[in-house]
């Protein structure tokens, strides 16, 4: 499934995590080249669902989704919750992400810097633990910014962020869809600023309830904002629902064909730079969380010092101890008078060998 002029595309996309739970019903989705589109609805309609659908994190029940970016580095992705290691500074974020999307050195130094100053991040030498939550989100923010993708995925990146500079972040976004062409698929909760999105889907109970721009949108549902339109489409979802009288369940299709993740990694099993990044990454947890380390170390230290106390010393210098068995029906005389005729013709009890 391939459109031509389009960036995402999905069709019928069906997901649910439980027979109750139903996410996605049938969701058809077109995210043209070189445009933002504002995926707006209230929490719960499946938005972030839908959008680790196209960036593979979730695998559909059934429908298809095609990526024109195709590969995973093409792609940045920001999700609602943060994906930031605490123990790290603000650069050296950059670098792990920077190692794992495969830049040089100089050129995360150059990108974060840029960005770091754009977002109005504090020094760069701040462990990440340390910052606001508002903070933390521009970092995340950053962090997606940082290579430079083709398609951006955003799930609400401006949530507790200064109104001035969310204002700045959406100006920046508008320009880089037009001076250098990206696609952005943006959520928001603030209805009022996805006016400046070129497209806009209103989501409720994992459907499109529309998919117009702002301007058209308003027009059509003869409304002033989009509080109002999505409101309206609200309404008619409902009485159309109630007309129906049929559950939306006994729709969800029965047989389920294998969904392809629309995403691709070029090397899935070995890259030599996540495993530098990774490395890197698990060294400075070592090296900040030092009483952790400390007991990694020193705890097989002293089970082998036990064990070397309790277990190695002669053992004509412990108790004397007895053995009760069955077998020897006539005490130790049972033992006397070994006789060995080659392996199998030993004639003796077990107890016999075993003392």
């Amino acid at each position: 499934m391939e459109m031509e002029g389009c960036a995402v595309t999905v069709r019928g996309a069906y997901k649910r995590y439980s027979h109750s739970s139903v996410v996605l019903r049938g969701l058809d989705l077109t995210v043209a080249d070189a445009t933002i589109y504002g995926l707006l609805g209230p929490s719960g309609c499946g938005k972030t669902t839908l959008l680790r659908s196209i960036v593979g994190m979730v695998r559909l029940d059934a429908g298809d989704i095609y990526v024109k970016a195709h590969q995973r580095h093409n792609v940045g992705y920001m999700p609602q919750e943060l994906g930031l290691y605490e123990y790290m500074s603000i650069m050296e974020a950059f670098h792990f992400y920077g190692k794992l999307y495969g830049m040089e050195r100089e050129e995360v130094k150059t990108r974060g810097r840029e960005l770091a100053a754009f977002l109005e991040l504090p020094d760069s030498k701040r462990l990440i633990g340390t910052l606001s939550g508002g903070q933390q989100r521009r970092l995340s923010f950053a962090v997606t910014l940082l290579h430079d993708p083709d398609l951006l995925i955003l799930d609400e990146p401006t949530v507790g962020i200064d109104p001035v500079l969310s204002a700045a972040i959406w100006e920046r976004l508008l320009e880089m869809t037009t001076c250098q062409r990206k696609t952005i698929i943006i959520t928001t909760h603030y209805i009022e600023e996805a006016k400046q999105a070129h497209m806009i889907g209103l989501m409720r109970d994992g459907v499109l309830l529309a998919e117009q721009s702002p301007t058209s949108l308003m027009v059509s549902q003869g409304c002033d904002s989009l509080e109002e339109a999505f409101l309206a489409l609200s309404q008619r979802q409902e009485i159309a629902r109630f007309d129906d009288g049929q559950s939306m369940e006994l729709s969800y299709p029965t047989t389920h064909k294998k969904t392809l993740p629309p995403l691709v990694d070029p090397c899935p099993y070995w890259k030599t730079n996540r495993f530098m990044a990774q490395l890197t990454k698990n060294t400075r947890w070592l090296m900040r969380n030092v009483h952790a380390t400390l007991f990694f170390l020193l705890l097989p230290a002293s089970i082998a010092i036990m064990c070397e106390l309790v277990l190695s010393h002669n053992p004509g210098a412990h108790r004397t101890i007895g053995i009760v068995s069955p077998e020897l029906t006539e005490g130790l005389a049972t033992c006397t008078d070994q006789e060995y005729e080659g392996c199998g013709s030993y004639d003796r009890p077990f107890t016999c060998r075993f003392m």
